[in-house]
């Protein structure tokens, strides 16, 4: 007995798929994931850290939020722009800091 499979869902599952990984939101995430993964392998935490799911959460959404921002500011859309979503989650708010620090400073001297 042969299965068959239904190739309208087999499409859907397709299209959902990649729904998912054309959103900013997914590029945030797995931006956050690439740095706990990080500090992960230089021993700096653990991987299930419980403490940590707040972090991460509100890295995710600064990086939403801010990388959406800075990519409409200047005029970036579709890939480019969850790329600058993607590095500016990664980056979290500590790291944009420090970037901007260093750029005004570099300003002033």
């Amino acid at each position: 007995m042969m299965i068959k499979h239904d190739e309208t869902a087999v499409a859907g599952l397709t299209g959902v798929i990649w729904t998912l990984f054309n959103h900013s939101l997914t590029a945030a995430a797995l931006g956050r994931l690439v740095w706990h993964l990080r500090q992960v392998n230089k021993g700096e935490r653990r991987f299930f850290e419980p403490s940590a799911l707040g972090m991460e959460f509100s890295g995710v959404l600064f990086g939403y939020i801010a990388g959406l921002g800075l990519a409409a500011i200047i005029g970036l859309d579709g890939d480019g722009a969850r790329g600058l979503v993607l590095i500016v989650s990664y980056l979290s708010p500590d790291g944009c800091q420090a970037i901007l620090n260093r750029y005004l400073q570099g300003r002033k001297g």
